[in-house]
């Protein structure tokens, strides 16, 4: 069986029976109907999107039940579900409810298709309407107290592979430099852009959920713009080195070492020395040949590189340099 499959069966065979207990301890459930319905709309299989959607469809149930029953004075059967949907589906959309959309009609429909829906009364509504969103509410705390997704163990895995890429790759330059090896292959936009985008999954997610403040108190949207900045001037940086072509070896006051160096530093958590100066560019273009503004753009290219790295080092507390 798949784990994924088995783990949301789980998940969810412990919400109904969580919700079934309490509607049989609490006296005043008279209907355990109402409270299985609001699981069974809470409980989402994308773990994700269940803290977001319960919350939901826990006020769209209590907006749902307030305007049936107004309906319910005015109309009856299915010209009352329509006209109660006609009022529903704006109300929730401004209010920024639009999941609870499914909980809403479903209350709709089971307020005013009871033989007796002339009868309604404020007790049996708040009743019934407290019902479904005791579900909803079981739903939401079964997935996240029994089954939460670290996200952030997710997104420290996926830091620590972007910067091992980095850190692989700035070994094969050192290897270059050194004659040791021919210069490296360029670091893959692709590769290096899935982990990018992952990560902006993963924030985007926790900035929905419960864990908003955990994800701001260590700083991951700020990171992640850091690494988005250092890729995008990474393989820039790349493609000016291939263009520039250099002669190696290289000694180790280098201007190109001395950048390579730095970065290598900063991704261990080590102070990088000095950037090399214009008059060091300079001096490196008459010897070697190569335009003058093809190594000031690649001079360029290492400031932002070990200022975001420098950034990142610090917890992400600086602003991105672009």
């Amino acid at each position: 069986m798949n784990a994924l499959l088995l783990r949301n069966s789980l998940k969810m065979a412990t919400a109904i029976f969580l919700t079934t207990a309490l509607a049989e301890h609490f006296a005043h459930i008279q209907f355990v109907y109402y409270s299985l319905t609001g699981t069974l709309f809470a409980v989402d299989d994308n773990d994700d999107q269940t803290w977001k959607a319960g919350s939901s469809r826990i006020l769209g149930t209590v907006v749902g039940g307030l305007i049936t029953f107004w309906v319910h004075t005015i109309a009856s059967g299915w010209g009352g579900v329509l006209l109660s949907l006609l009022f529903m589906i704006p109300v929730l959309r401004v209010l920024g409810w639009s999941s609870g959309l499914g909980t809403a009609a479903t209350i709709c429909l089971m307020f005013l298709m009871i033989p007796s829906y002339t009868e309604l009364n404020w007790d049996y509504v708040f009743s019934r309407t407290l019902d479904t969103a005791l579900g909803c509410a079981v739903g939401i705390g079964t997935n996240v107290l029994f089954w939460p997704k670290k996200h952030h163990i997710e997104l420290q895995n996926l830091e620590a592979s972007l910067q091992a890429r980095l850190l692989n790759q700035i070994q094969g330059y050192r290897a270059w430099m050194t004659d040791q090896k021919p210069r490296p292959d360029p670091l893959s936009p692709v590769q290096f852009g899935e982990g990018l985008q992952r990560m902006q999954q993963l924030v985007t997610l926790e900035q929905t959920g419960p864990a908003t403040h955990q994800l701001n108190r260590r700083r991951w949207p700020q990171r992640l713009m850091l690494w988005q900045q250092v890729g995008l001037h990474w393989v820039q940086w790349e493609r000016l080195v291939a263009a520039s072509d250099l002669p190696t070896p290289m000694d180790v006051n280098h201007p190109l070492r001395r950048g390579l160096e730095g970065m290598a530093n900063l991704l261990v958590g080590q102070r990088a020395g000095a950037l090399a100066t214009s008059r060091d560019w300079n001096a490196l273009a008459q010897p070697s040949g190569r335009p003058l503004l093809l190594l000031l753009a690649l001079a360029e290219e290492l400031k932002p590189l070990q200022a975001n790295l420098r950034s990142l080092g610090q917890g992400g507390r600086s602003t991105p340099c672009p």
